[in-house]
């Protein structure tokens, strides 16, 4: 660190002393401080778009996830990680994902500093390789941070969000200017219009706020920094310019509050259009704080993501999944099920079933199936899910059916081709466990041969399936020669690996945020309530 971030980290820590937060919380807030002035990462533009070290970070349809030869632990470290002549890109990472990976560099720094390995080994697993913070339980809000409303009593370590008000009107006002520069450049109308949405989309991304770090004195700072051409002045001198041609240099980082609404009107395109459009109408004090995000002690994140306790039986782990909630109501219509959830229904404790069903279905070893299937008829509640307008509460005993059926078939279901439709009815290779679960039950056979020997059936009965019968949407699909033979080929391939490797093959574990079955839509806090208002809207209640 510079001296003069020096001093701006040791101003906020004296701050920080006279604050009532515990000292893990006023640990976190001053790494977050650090993290945020020593970043390397630069705001992405129009010909520079979101980049991160590819060694690292894989780019895929919803953002960037850590590669699958790296932990979160590392991707994220390697951010703050100044590559130079490398050939490794400088990070360029749009505010919110970038403010939010600050936050989470504040409890990894933390963490390193405590010499805390549970605590990152808990970071690994919440995070995964999930997109950053959108696809995290509860989007990290009271795991990694508290996000709140009330922006009074601010401490260094606060990531605050500015609002721009002048978003909606500026990007109708910006759209109108590039529509009729359309026009006046020879398109129709459907082309001006088209090329107008593009522009616009292009030009306002990200300008509905302003995410920054409250540093303490009336002093914010920005997470990514902007790149500007330096003035030279080359053409007014007679002398040469002192200044390197085209030299790129990093702009302010640093602010206070009433400079950075300044920079606020400067900075965006929608609030300049307002401007162009009436002059004096907008006005810097119109940039206000709306939201904050803090950071906070990591109890709750090692509580619900930290390593089982030592010597933790596999029947603890299964009993750790049911809940301590009361299952709602489900209110039945004519065609719908809602499902009506006390008000003192515990989100946090669906929280700790998630994690709990996290750490269960990491187990995959052979030996964990058998007791699975144990807990098959087990009815304590796990948590509820919707699928089509019907809602279910979710028992373990339903949960731990529909895991070991999916095991028990991973080993050809993996290969089939994905195509439309269902397979037909002579396509069940499961029979070969149901003609023979007495006899597997009594022996316990290993589900690596169990694996194999559904295998063996699948092969058998695949040789008479043409074709998939129409799915719920109505498509179907009708295999080619090539199709059928590369789905016996690779089952041939999985019955030597079964029983050469004398192990189960596994599947990928991604718990989603809101925990449901396959195929189901999770509950979390504002589904519930908007569940019971639909409910309500149907008068049902009344009848």
């Amino acid at each position: 660190m510079t001296a003069d971030q020096q001093r701006l980290l040791t101003r906020a820590g004296e701050i920080l002393s006279q604050a009532k937060v515990n000292d893990a919380e006023r640990q976190i807030r001053l790494q977050v401080i650090k993290a945020t002035l020593t970043g390397t990462t630069i705001r992405p533009g129009d010909d520079s778009p979101e980049m991160r070290n590819p060694q690292h970070w894989t780019l895929t349809n919803d953002g960037f996830v850590v590669a699958p030869t790296s932990t979160p632990v590392e991707a994220i470290a390697d951010l703050w990680i100044a590559h130079e002549n490398d050939g490794i890109p400088i990070p360029r990472i749009r505010c919110y994902k970038y403010s939010s990976l600050i936050l989470v560099q504040g409890i990894i720094q933390y963490f390193h500093q405590t010499g805390n390995q549970p605590g990152l080994a808990a970071l690994n697993r919440l995070i995964g390789h999930r997109p950053i913070p959108n696809a995290l339980p509860n989007c990290g809000d009271d795991l990694l941070w508290k996000q709140r409303y009330d922006c009074t009593n601010l401490l260094p370590g606060d990531q605050v969000w500015f609002n721009n008000p002048f978003f909606d009107q500026g990007r109708e006002t910006l759209r109108e200017e590039y529509y009729q520069q359309a026009l006046q450049a020879g398109k129709t109308p459907t082309e001006a219009a088209t090329t107008a949405d593009a522009l616009i989309e292009s030009a306002t991304a990200g300008e509905e706020g302003s995410n920054v770090f409250l540093l303490g004195d009336d002093t914010f700072v920005r997470g990514a920094t902007n790149v500007a051409r330096l003035c030279r002045d080359s053409f007014q001198r007679r002398e040469p310019a002192h200044t390197a041609a085209h030299e790129q240099i990093l702009t302010p980082k640093t602010f206070n509050l009433v400079r950075f609404q300044e920079h606020m009107v400067d900075d965006n395109y929608t609030a300049q259009a307002c401007m162009r459009a009436i002059p004096g109408s907008v006005h810097p004090a119109d940039f206000k704080i709306e939201s904050v995000r803090s950071p906070i002690a990591p109890d709750h994140l090692l509580r619900l993501f930290g390593d089982p306790p030592a010597g933790q039986s596999l029947e603890a782990l299964i009993d750790a999944v049911a809940s301590h909630n009361k299952p709602p109501q489900l209110a039945q219509t004519d065609n719908l099920t809602f499902p009506l959830f006390d008000k003192d229904y515990d989100w946090l404790e669906q929280q700790r079933v998630r994690a709990a069903l996290d750490r269960l279905m990491r187990i995959q070893s052979d030996e964990s199936w058998w007791p699975l299937r144990n807990h098959i008829h087990d009815d304590r509640y796990v948590l509820t899910a919707t699928r089509d307008g019907i809602a279910k509460n979710f028992t373990l005993g339903a949960l731990c059916a529909d895991l070991i059926d999916s095991r028990l078939c991973l080993g050809f279901t993996a290969h089939l081709p994905l195509v439309a439709g269902r397979l037909p009815a002579t396509f069940l290779p499961e029979q070969e466990y149901w003609q023979n679960q007495t006899q597997w039950d009594n022996e316990h056979k290993p589900l690596y041969a169990m694996q194999a020997a559904l295998c063996e059936r699948a092969i058998a009965q695949w040789e008479s399936v043409r074709a998939t019968l129409p799915g719920s949407d109505g498509q179907s699909h009708i295999y080619t020669t090539d199709e059928k033979d590369r789905f016996v080929a690779a089952l041939k391939k999985e019955i030597r690996e079964r029983v050469q490797t004398k192990k189960a093959t596994s599947e990928g574990v991604v718990v989603p945020s809101r925990p449901a079955p396959g195929g189901w839509e999770g509950m979390d806090a504002q589904r519930a309530n908007e569940a019971r208002a639909e409910w309500l809207r149907t008068g049902a209640h009344a009848k």
